[in-house]
């Protein structure tokens, strides 16, 4: 007895891991969200960045770096940051607009499209319930957007936009980084976004230009500017939120069977809600609910119904991906 007993320990700190680490990453998209008016992305993506450098270059070491530097003469590591930044950069711009929570949910159907590019690009087979997972979790999309009524926003394509390339990206990662070190992926995608950010200061600051109506420039135009000391406060506390999450994501896997993990890994969206209506006063509707339960479910089904060579796909991104740092080794 005493070895099932241990096993269900573990799966239990396992399954409190990852509720704590989507706990952390909803509470920083939240704050995300909350500063969108103070720092505009580009500006963000820079500080972000150099906040993780020192603990990259850390955990890497010499040859770690010199691992890096050759990766990033790869094809397909370069393709694959691309495809994330493409990500972060598609579900940040919808923040500002969109509620919390329908940006969540629009961002979480990426399992379902993970499945359909894997069984395409990959080969990977998906059984009968797997396949009823992704209609149904497409039905829920239809239910949050609905499409052709006053509720719908175009705005919503860009989480979805950013569900593709993560999907994309998890595929990339799995047919063509799969002897990359997670850590060197991880310095990559952060070197990525150091230089995406200063490019986009730099464009913002010589060619953008303030609103006619002299408001504050969007998340997306804004250049570098002066941050009040709140939100300096509330960087610092993004950074230590990041690290959290790519620490307890990192250690939930190595806990529990990925299958079990991935099914509390949508625990982000009830938190996701809770943040929106907390910091936001965002209530969805009872169809948006009901969508968000959908899309839930969906995911709950394709997670256990994917071959078990999946989980690997999504591991081998998303611990770095979700956070921006690194967690360690796959999960």
């Amino acid at each position: 007895m005493k070895p099932i007993i241990g096993a269900q320990t573990s799966e239990w700190q396992g399954i409190s891991c990852i509720v704590a680490s989507v706990f952390c990453l909803s509470m920083a998209d939240a704050l995300v969200k909350y500063i969108s008016d103070d720092v505009g992305v580009w500006q963000l993506y820079v500080l972000r960045a150099l906040l993780a450098s020192p603990l990259l270059g850390l955990l890497l070491g010499r040859r770690g770096v010199m691992r890096l530097g050759r990766a990033l003469r790869r094809r397909w590591v370069l393709v694959r940051t691309g495809l994330l930044m493409a990500m972060w950069l598609t579900f940040y711009a919808a923040l500002p607009t969109l509620t919390l929570s329908m940006a969540a949910v629009a961002l979480y159907t990426s399992p379902l499209f993970i499945a359909l590019f894997a069984a395409w690009l990959a080969g990977e087979r998906l059984s009968t319930a797997g396949w009823w997972g992704i209609v149904l979790g497409f039905a829920g999309v239809v239910l949050i957007l609905r499409p052709g009524t006053m509720h719908f926003t175009p705005m919503v394509a860009l989480p979805l936009l950013a569900a593709v390339c993560y999907a994309l990206a998890c595929v990339v990662t799995r047919v063509h980084c799969r002897d990359e070190a997670p850590l060197v992926l991880s310095g990559a995608l952060n070197l990525g976004f150091l230089c995406l950010g200063a490019v986009g200061c730099l464009w913002m600051t010589l060619h953008g230009q303030l609103p006619a109506d002299g408001t504050t420039p969007t998340f997306l135009t804004a250049p570098w500017r002066s941050l009040p000391a709140e939100t300096w406060w509330l960087l610092a506390g993004l950074a230590i939120l990041f690290v959290l999450a790519s620490s307890t994501v990192a250690k939930a896997y190595q806990m529990a069977p990925s299958a079990l993990i991935g099914i509390f890994d949508y625990t982000y969206l009830i938190f996701a809600a809770g943040w929106g209506w907390w910091l936001f006063s965002e209530t969805p509707d009872v169809a948006t609910a009901v969508g968000m339960l959908c899309v839930g479910v969906a995911g709950v089904c394709v997670w256990r119904a994917t071959p078990a060579c999946m989980p690997s796909v999504t591991a081998s991104v998303g611990t770095e991906t979700r956070s921006g740092y690194p967690a360690g080794p796959p999960r």
